[in-house]
């Protein structure tokens, strides 16, 4: 009897993940093109000359921000953007994007782009301790 028994529970779980395997697989249909490898640090010298949809493909954000040149400027961490814009520009709307990644287990890499047309252009980066405070 006992038997019986163990041979139903397997035969029904088989069963069960022979299923769900197939409607996992008829119901997913992932791009060809998505790279599901993306690494977790960053290496700055790497991608110094990639488009951050490049660099996206491949390392994944831990943070990503827009913001307005006009508006968004009002912290020490974001100053050194005034360098990158005259005075009339830093009163223009220009949209900002912000995305940080990690280098290591300490330390951040930070990219500032501005939007031209419909694509980002590479102001300015920066690497700094995870543990600094602005």
């Amino acid at each position: 009897m006992k038997i019986i028994i163990i041979f139903l529970f397997l035969a029904i779980s088989l069963s069960c993940t022979r299923s769900k395997q197939t409607n996992d697989s008829e119901t997913i249909n992932y791009p060809k093109d998505i790279n599901f490898m993306q690494m977790k640090y960053i290496n700055p010298e790497e991608v110094k000359n990639w488009s951050l949809d490049q660099i996206k493909e491949k390392y994944k954000p831990l943070k990503e921000e827009d913001f307005l040149l006009n508006k968004g400027l009002r912290s020490e961490f974001r100053i050194e953007l005034y360098n990158f814009f005259n005075e009339k520009e830093r009163e223009k709307p220009i949209m900002i994007k912000e995305v940080t990644w990690e280098k290591d287990q300490n330390i951040y890499y930070t990219v500032w782009y501005k939007k031209e047309a419909d694509h980002w252009v590479f102001i300015y980066s920066y690497i700094w301790d995870k543990y600094q405070l602005f």
